[in-house]
């Protein structure tokens, strides 16, 4: 484990901006998750790439989505956020009409419903719509200016947890 002391001393030495490179997603039924990313990730910018029995991948030009089709004797226990391990994918948007529009354009038309009554929540900081996809993996449109930035609102709470004591 690397000592507090060194990551203290190096925090400004790491490249900014530093991207995810890919994510991959066990999926049950491979053909039907193919096709609900194609419908949701297009509209968002992002391309599918490459499509074998093995795996499917889709990009945006910066990062990679793997969909990969799970075994039979792997299909259970089925996912939930709540358990530990992914809770959520959040996709950026580039404005509030966006989100607004892509609920309109995509979602609806699609049967896909919202996660909440309200469809979109938020405000000018941080507006988002939520879904899940065919294995009820949490999926988020969200318009959110400044949201990695130190200075945004959600990156200002009161530090209550040292993970070191």
């Amino acid at each position: 484990m690397l000592s507090r002391t060194f990551m203290e001393q190096n925090v400004n030495a790491a490249p900014r901006g530093t991207l995810l490179s890919h994510i991959e997603l066990n999926v049950s039924d491979y053909t039907k998750s193919i096709r609900f990313y194609d419908l949701i990730l297009t509209p968002l910018g992002w391309r599918r790439l490459v499509t074998q029995k093995s795996h499917t991948v889709f990009s945006d030009g910066q990062m990679k989505i793997i969909l990969s089709p799970v075994i039979d004797e792997h299909k259970t226990p089925l996912f939930h956020r709540k358990k530990v391990g992914l809770n959520h994918l959040a996709f950026y948007a580039s404005s509030r009409k966006f989100v607004d529009d892509y609920v309109t354009s995509v979602l609806k038309p699609n049967g896909i419903q919202a996660l909440y009554p309200q469809d979109t929540r938020g405000d000018d900081t941080y507006y988002a719509v939520y879904f899940e996809d065919p294995d009820r993996i949490k999926i988020e449109v969200v318009f959110a200016p400044g949201y990695c930035s130190a200075e945004h609102w959600t990156n200002k709470f009161e530090n209550d947890f040292d993970p070191y004591k």
